[in-house]
């Protein structure tokens, strides 16, 4: 089990799990392995509005500098910004300091290679084992730092570029969670003649994610329904995922827009071998809508890095999750709200859809979700459980193969996270607070 990566880079609390020497150690270990494969590398680093994005910038920075590397700090941006950035600058990798959908007293650093792609495990920890123990030296000629805050102005082209349809007839609530979308929604909705009505876009460091964004979807709801709006869209910190919500204010999330979205390019003839790539999270109402379409719906493991790895292996060309990470390979080789808040217009426009209709796009199965909270070691040594497993065999079993269960450890935060999903909610509901129960006494007897 990876140290300090998990399935979105390094993540955790900032001075306690994540601190400036595990940032400057980061930043020398990935400089290191960069230079062996280019000698004259480039770096570009962005972030989004919290409070300690600047202190992991600098140790960031320094860090990468001491391995000889050259850093250019591309200012407050979204990822699929970064993602999209690192190729048109020349660059080696893209560094995101963002903790996404976490409040503001988390950051992250996720690394990102040529084409906007996510680091391979093994190459993470190659990383790791470069960082603990540290015993890397400093370069003979350090690298060089500087400043582009224009080259958000290249991303905000690109995303306008990506729309199909004529949207500007649409009533719009974006919700930008006073995070990475404060610094480019404005400009990319508004030239592309949506009427939108742009809220929580002033962020102070310590409100990002706040009561709002994708995480707190009731403050959208409200939003649209008192502005009596078509649809809103609500973005993550980093606005790499985006939810939505219809003009009755009741949550459109990553599965239903995905089936809209595949239906859109299977009209087109654009769904390559008709597929739609999704995650063991999405919902079994949504593969039965799509075989009912003839879109076949492989599954991979929860995190958009794996759903990215099996569309180019396969040569797909859309899958997400339904947390709201959407990727358009066509356009992008990450989950980008913006892009998928316009593809989702396009679509709705092209389909003759309303909002409530691609809320409606498919009866969903009752789910319920419980995180039971657990560190590292516990995460570890529960999943090795047998008696644990035994427990999760057994209420399986209950379902006589027509629902699924699926408890795994979070790779982002402190959590055993516990899907239960069927036909019938009241079962579904008694075997979901059973594992939860399970999982609690587990717990307390093996610590």
């Amino acid at each position: 089990m990876r140290r300090y990566f998990g399935t979105d880079g390094i993540r955790g609390i900032v001075n306690k799990a994540l601190t400036p020497d595990l940032a400057f150690r980061c930043g020398a270990a990935c400089g290191w392995l960069l230079k062996k494969e280019t000698p004259n590398c480039k770096v570009i680093i962005g972030s989004d509005t919290r409070a300690s994005k600047d202190m992991l910038m600098g140790a960031l920075i320094s860090g990468f500098t001491y391995s000889g590397v050259n850093v250019e700090h591309i200012g407050i941006l979204p990822t699929p910004a970064l993602a999209f950035l690192i190729d048109r600058m020349g660059a080696q990798a893209g560094v995101m300091i963002s903790a996404s959908h976490n409040p503001y007293h988390y950051n992250g650093i996720k690394i990102l290679t040529k084409g906007g792609i996510k680091l391979p495990d093994a190459t993470e920890e190659e990383i790791e084992g470069l960082m603990d123990p540290f015993e890397l030296p400093p370069a003979e000629l350090p690298g060089r730092f500087s400043y582009n805050l224009k080259a958000k102005d290249f991303y905000c082209e690109h995303i306008k570029q990506a729309c199909e349809e004529e949207i500007g007839d649409f009533k719009v609530v974006l919700d930008c969670a006073n995070g990475a979308t404060s610094e480019t929604a404005h400009r990319v909705f508004e030239e592309l003649g949506v009427n939108a009505r742009i809220y929580h876009d002033k962020p102070n460091g310590v409100n990002i994610n706040e009561g709002c964004g994708s995480m707190h979807m009731e403050e959208l709801a409200a939003l649209v329904r008192r502005k009596e709006a078509d649809i809103g869209f609500a973005f993550d910190g980093d606005a790499d995922r985006c939810l939505a919500c219809d003009s009755q204010g009741r949550t459109i999330d990553g599965d239903k827009i995905l089936a809209v979205l595949a239906l859109y390019l299977k009209r087109q003839n654009r769904l390559k071998k008709n597929t739609l790539v999704a995650t063991v999270m999405s919902n079994l109402g949504l593969v039965e809508k799509m075989n009912q379409n003839g879109i076949n719906v492989p599954t991979t493991k929860v995190g958009d890095r794996y759903v990215l790895e099996e569309m180019m292996e396969q040569n797909y060309v859309l899958g997400g999750e339904n947390s709201g990470h959407i990727i358009f390979l066509e356009k992008a080789t990450t989950g980008d709200g913006q892009l998928t808040a316009i593809m989702l217009l396009c679509a709705m426009k092209a389909l003759n859809l309303s909002s409530e209709e691609v809320h409606d796009i498919f009866q969903p199965y009752p789910q319920k979700q419980i995180n039971v909270g657990a560190d590292d070691l516990q995460k570890k040594k529960l999943m090795k459980d047998d008696v644990f497993l035994s427990d999760i065999a057994k209420a399986e079993a209950a379902f006589s193969g027509h629902g699924r269960i699926l408890v795994r450890p979070s790779g982002t935060e402190p959590y055993i996270r516990i899907l239960v999903e069927g036909p019938e909610e009241s079962l579904v509901e008694k075997t979901a607070r059973a594992l939860e129960e399970s999982t609690t006494i587990r717990l307390s007897q093996l610590f």
